[in-house]
Parts: structure tokens; C-alpha cells; sequence
């Protein structure tokens, strides 16, 4: 069983386009994977365990993650933090044991920007960042890498959280900031990425976003309101949304990622349709990556031998 820590992740310096890739792929192969609903313990209002298994047939791969996210925030470290395990559907005993909290981190940002770019309309010019720590971070990463043309970039003013943000993309010649005193005209933007963990109500009137606008509310709050109004509601996962609070009146106008991915259903079709997009989060995604990343770690990290039952009637 190898035992892969976050160092050995982070240190393969794996190419941002190739992880985008992963994911797009995922996109595509949805349907040839199996995937149950993530279950949740919640401690208080905040600390929360999550457990995340699925299995990859086509690719002879099983496992689990498991996710935290600290009721207290110890300072300078991660208030999320997450563990993978991956077996083989037809050996016996676990492939490898692995950190998650980078391909959690990474594969979040990058599900962000696929969908930023798939679903966002023609020429969009302006997109609101809403939450400037880890996960907005990774998210302008990818998408910045993806850019080809112009983009203003509307961020919050608060502390100096903006001028620390803008200061880290600055350089990248598509990218142009604007420093937004509310949300209100933060959020008139033609795309809206909120990556802030939580929001316990709604965080603007429904007529605050303007027609052909894109939301992507990566933790899937503070957006309710719109889920009654926009025009489509896009997920990953239909069993992930099912408790949602307006789920039966958004049904009609919901779609699967997947299935704009694979030509099935047209995604956005005009540029003046409101669309939200759900990014919480699959397995799938995770799994994936997480078989990646150990096939270009080969042997280069600890292994543990284990034993196993070697006859049926062991006792």
C-alpha cells in the first residue's frame, strides 16, 4: 500500500492544463462511474465530516474520501482538510493511502474556472470574485490560464484582502481589477464566483443580477433566491442537490453538467438567459485525480506492506 503525503502531491508540479483536463474528463465519463451522495456529520454550525466514496469501473479503481472542515480555526492552518483512500476492484487490499487536501483545493478551483468558461456568455467582460482565500486563489489560477482576451476582475474591498489578492495576479496581461465597496455593484457582473464557505441568507436581491449573468457559488450557498427565478440550474450530481431548499421548484429547469459536456442538451443558449451553477463538489472528481496522481508518483513514496486472510475459513 503506498502512502502518499500532500509534499509528494505538490512537489510533482503537475501542468495546471493537465489537471483542467482531469477534469474536463471527468465531465465526459460521468456516467460509466458509480457515485452515491456524499453523507455529512455536522458538529455545531460550522465543523462538519463528510464522507465521499464512488468507483471507476472502467478503470478497476474503488475508494473513499474523507473530508473535515475545523469547527475552530486554528490559525495558519487550513480549516479543511481531507484523506483518500483508493483500492482495486479485482485485487485484494488497498492501493494506496493519500492526502486530499490538494487535490480537494485544486480540483475545486478547477471545476470553477470549466464551468466559469462553459457556461459564462459570449464575451463576458466582467467577473465578480466574491471570498478571496484558498479556493479563490486556486480558482484564478486555472482560469487565468485559460484566458485569451480582456477580463475585469470585481473583488470586495475588506482588510486588505483585495490589495493582497490583486497584488498575487497582477501581472497577468488579460487580467484588470476593480476594487467593489458592496456587493451590489460587485455583483452586476457578468460572471459571479463566490467561494465564501458560508452565507446563513441570501446575499442580494434576485435583481441584482443582470441578465446573461453566470453564478457559480462553489459551497452552494447564499444564492437561494435565484434558485426559484434563474432560467436554468446546472449540477453535477442530482442525488448531491435533492435536499436543497427549493429543489422541487427548480427541478423542471435543472440540468447535468455531464450532459452539456457529452452534446446531449445545449448549455447556455442566449446571452440574455441567468444561469447557476452548482459546484459542490463529486467524488468522482476527486477519485479521479487522485488515480492520476499515484500513477505519477510510482513507487517514489513509502509503501507498507499489509497482510490479508490467505484461506476462507480463517477463524
Amino acid at each position: 500500500m503506498k502512502i502518499i503525503d500532500f509534499d509528494t502531491i505538490k512537489n510533482l508540479n503537475i501542468p495546471l492544463a493537465e489537471m483542467y483536463d482531469w477534469t474536463a474528463k471527468v465531465w465526459e465519463e460521468q456516467d460509466e462511474f458509480l457515485l452515491a451522495a456524499k453523507i455529512s456529520i455536522w458538529q455545531g454550525e460550522t465543523g462538519r465530516y463528510m464522507t465521499m466514496p464512488c468507483v471507476l469501473p472502467k478503470y478497476n479503481i474503488a475508494g473513499v474520501k474523507f473530508i473535515t472542515r475545523n469547527v475552530d480555526d486554528a490559525e495558519g492552518i487550513p480549516a479543511r482538510n481531507s484523506n483518500i483512500m483508493l483500492q482495486s476492484l479485482t485485487d485484494h487490499g488497498l492501493l494506496a493511502v493519500m492526502d486530499g487536501t490538494y487535490i480537494t483545493t485544486m480540483r475545486t478551483g478547477a471545476c470553477a474556472a470549466y464551468n466559469a468558461i462553459n457556461f459564462a456568455k459570449k464575451n463576458a467582460k466582467t467577473l465578480a470574485l466574491y471570498g478571496l482565500g484558498l479556493t479563490a486563489r486556486t480558482f484564478m489560477l486555472f482560469y487565468s490560464n485559460k484566458l485569451e482576451r480582456p477580463m475585469t476582475i470585481k473583488v470586495m474591498r475588506y482588510k486588505n484582502q483585495a490589495e493582497l489578492f490583486i497584488e498575487e495576479f497582477k501581472d497577468h496581461k488579460f487580467l484588470n481589477f476593480e476594487i467593489c465597496e458592496n456587493l451590489e455593484d460587485m455583483f452586476h457582473s457578468d460572471i459571479i464566483v463566490s467561494c465564501v464557505s458560508f452565507a446563513h441568507k441570501e446575499l442580494a436581491p434576485v435583481e441584482t443580477y443582470p441578465n446573461g449573468c453566470t453564478i457559480i457559488p462553489v459551497h452552494t450557498s447564499g444564492f437561494q433566491n435565484c434558485d426559484l427565478v434563474f432560467d436554468k440550474i446546472f449540477v453535477d450530481d442530482i442525488e448531491h442537490v435533492k435536499k436543497y431548499r427549493y429543489f422541487e421548484q427548480f427541478k423542471p429547469r435543472m440540468y447535468r453538467i455531464t450532459d452539456v459536456a457529452n452534446n446531449k442538451i445545449t448549455g447556455r443558449e442566449n446571452d440574455e438567459e441567468r444561469i447557476l451553477v452548482y459546484n459542490g463538489g463529486i467524488a468522482l472528481t476527486d477519485l479521479y485525480w487522485a488515480m492520476k496522481i499515484m500513477e505519477s508518483v510510482g513507487d517514489n513514496c513509502p509503501q507498507i506492506p499489509m497482510s490479508y486472510p490467505k484461506e476462507r475459513f480463517w477463524i
